[in-house]
């Protein structure tokens, strides 16, 4: 990293750029630009007096890293279009590293305008080169006590790991709210069962804790269930697909 506080251009203006942005602004870190479609200083910055850039290419300020917090398909566009001074750092977890430069990925969901729920978000590191992902692992330790330099490929891997953990999860979730509001039932009936379903796999346990018709292969239930979701097509898919995955997974563990 260039001796004392680096220069960034932040890209974007969505939750990462906002709250991670904020919080690299108030450890010191020097915002020399910004760059998003609207061309404005987004809400929330004291940088009001920095340059403001609609396209990569028109930006002529001194800076060290461009912080691209923008949607991963439109990532590697953008690095394209950059003055050969940056180096690029994207923040996504699936994507590969640029050739130059390198990856934050934050292992959990940034809120808006928060930089102060920064400080103990998980930040995974990956560059080509050991010396910048040095770099930005010293980068992200301004913001961040929780810092995991690891390899591309790890990194992707948690993606992945993360995509069943959290998102699918969180859409399980979902649906679950949305049957018990069709079938007029409180949703406190069911928040016990999903702590304790969180706690077990916060502990590791998540294989040993599994329950249900599908485990139990209750085919009688499981048919009755299926076909109580028939005006829900896309929900029975679901649900056959996670009865086959946990019987097979169990079947293959278990054995």
């Amino acid at each position: 990293m260039p001796n004392g506080a680096p220069r960034v251009i932040v890209f974007g203006s969505g939750n990462v750029a906002t709250s991670l942005g904020q919080a690299w602004e108030a450890s010191g870190v020097n915002i020399a630009g910004f760059c998003n479609r609207q061309g404005i200083v987004p809400p929330g910055f004291t940088s009001t007096e920095a340059r403001c850039f609609k396209i990569p290419t028109d930006i002529d300020v001194a800076a060290d890293y461009a912080l691209m917090a923008v949607r991963d398909e439109v990532v590697f566009d953008l690095i394209e279009q950059l003055p050969s001074h940056l180096t690029p750092v994207h923040f996504s977890g699936a994507q590969r590293n640029p050739e130059k430069g390198g990856v934050i990925w934050c292992a959990q969901s940034i809120q808006p305008h928060s930089p102060e729920s920064v400080g103990t978000i998980p930040m995974v590191i990956t560059a080509n080169e050991e010396a910048q992902r040095d770099a930005l692992t010293a980068l992200a330790g301004r913001i961040s006590n929780r810092i995991f330099p690891t390899t591309e490929e790890k990194r992707q891997k948690g993606h992945l790991t993360a995509v069943f953990a959290v998102n699918f999860t969180n859409h399980a979730l979902a649906v679950a709210q949305e049957l018990a509001e069709q079938a007029e039932l409180p949703w406190d009936w069911f928040v016990p069962m999903i702590e304790a379903m969180s706690r077990g796999a916060i502990e590791g346990k998540a294989h040993e804790r599994q329950t249900g018709p599908g485990i139990r292969r209750e085919n009688a239930i499981i048919q009755s269930q299926l076909e109580s979701l028939r005006a829900h097509p896309d929900w029975q898919k679901f649900y056959e697909a996670a009865t086959t995955s946990i019987q097979n997974l169990h079947d293959n563990t278990d054995s």
